[in-house]
């Protein structure tokens, strides 16, 4: 089995994309956290298998780029089609399965730092799964079953820790190009109305609402050709307004998770970690969508928490506000480098490293009992709430 230089070699022969992670993104920063680097040796992720992720350089990835460092190859240098067997993306499967994971970073993987893999043998318990790894496969007969569509950056807001400015394209070379991307997907896994089961997820870049690109995407996608489609959103929920949600009505039938970035557990925070939103509506809207999770027009509704030092301490009422609101999940992480901080200031917001000179409160925080709602998710941030109780003992 040949190895990541080889890949390189490949990549560069075939014209491939040369930048891991996508272009103006830094890669994470694991150095100083607590995280260890897993023996995975007999566990499954079933994401290589499963899942395409398209970003705006028009590189494809098989998880988020943050935590599977190498493409699968560039949309925009290779039919899409291609993208799901690629190489790189055999070289990927085969690392799970192999249990050696060599291609992940396993420091801030989630799944891996929150012990969320399932083993071979509980994975065997789907027949799909236990095909796979009783015959090693690391091509697939059929395409991804999750596309996740995060090539548009648009965003109504200008967080700190993703970008140094709001951007939102509706015209011009960016907006043609970002909408070429999106719309080589569209035709190679939408075009024609089918009965098989899979997954859209919208999106991780920016803001399904804030851009236009994914806005008339949702809009004008009619569930009706594809019933057996589920449709996930990712959003800051500030323009996921009432009447948002009803022009989404022709994929009504087919929402199934809402994941929703708040940073935050009241308006002072919020205004620092979440730039140009609005604290009020975000309230407003979360309430209405607590209703609509509650009626059962979505399956999940997870609200989500990117630890800082500017908003640890609202941790504990971060729990208590998302059950508030009737959040299924409630998910933390840490934050990580994606290069719009200079250096200095990006370690100054790294309350999770050993060396912060606020790391004794933050493992102070991290012992509220709060932590221990079923509901919580600590992914990456886990191995913190077990110093905090192992300080207490």
């Amino acid at each position: 089995m040949f190895g990541l230089k080889t890949l390189k070699k490949w990549r560069e022969k075939k014209g491939k994309a040369k930048t891991i992670p996508p272009k103006g993104r830094a890669m994470r920063d694991a150095a100083g956290t607590l995280n260890t680097d897993k023996n995975l040796s007999g566990y499954f992720c079933p994401n290589p298998f499963v899942q395409l992720d398209i970003y705006e350089s028009g590189d494809a990835y098989s998880c988020c780029s943050g935590w599977l460092r190498l493409p699968l190859g560039n949309v925009n240098k290779m039919p899409a089609g291609d993208l799901w067997n690629s190489e790189a993306s055999q070289a990927i499967r085969a690392s799970v399965l192999d249990g050696s994971f060599k291609y992940c970073d396993k420091k801030v993987c989630p799944l891996i730092q929150g012990d969320m893999l399932p083993t071979n043998e509980a994975a065997r318990a789907r027949p799909d799964y236990a095909d796979i790894i009783n015959h090693q496969r690391t091509v697939m007969d059929a395409g991804p079953t999750m596309i996740n569509f995060c090539n548009d950056p648009s965003c109504n807001l200008s967080c700190p820790s993703c970008r140094t400015e709001k951007i939102m394209l509706s015209s011009g070379e960016q907006y043609d190009q970002k909408k070429a991307i999106h719309q080589k997907i569209v035709d190679a896994y939408l075009k024609e109305p089918t009965d098989q089961t899979f997954n859209i997820n919208v999106t991780g870049s920016g803001d399904p609402f804030g851009s236009k690109i994914f806005r008339e995407f949702l809009f004008e996608l009619n569930g009706d050709n594809f019933p057996n489609m589920t449709v996930n959103l990712q959003t800051n929920g500030v323009m996921f307004t009432p009447r948002n949600f009803e022009r989404l009505h022709k994929v009504h039938n087919n929402l199934q998770n809402l994941i929703i970035s708040l940073d935050a557990a009241k308006a002072d925070t919020y205004a620092i970690t979440r730039r140009g939103g609005d604290w009020d509506k975000l309230l407003e809207n979360l309430a209405f969508l607590g209703k609509k999770r509650a009626e059962g027009y979505f399956k999940l509704m997870r609200l989500d928490f990117v630890v800082q030092v500017d908003n640890f301490r609202d941790m504990p009422a971060f729990i208590e506000l998302a059950d508030n609101f009737g959040a299924d999940k409630l998910q933390f992480s840490m934050v990580t480098d994606w290069g719009t901080w200079p250096k200095e200031m990006y370690e100054s917001k790294c309350i999770w490293k050993e060396t912060h000179p606020q790391f004794a409160d933050f493992i102070d925080v991290m012992k509220h009992p709060n932590f221990e709602n079923p509901k919580v998710m600590l992914g990456n941030v886990t191995a913190y709430r077990e110093r905090a109780l192992a300080a207490n003992h």
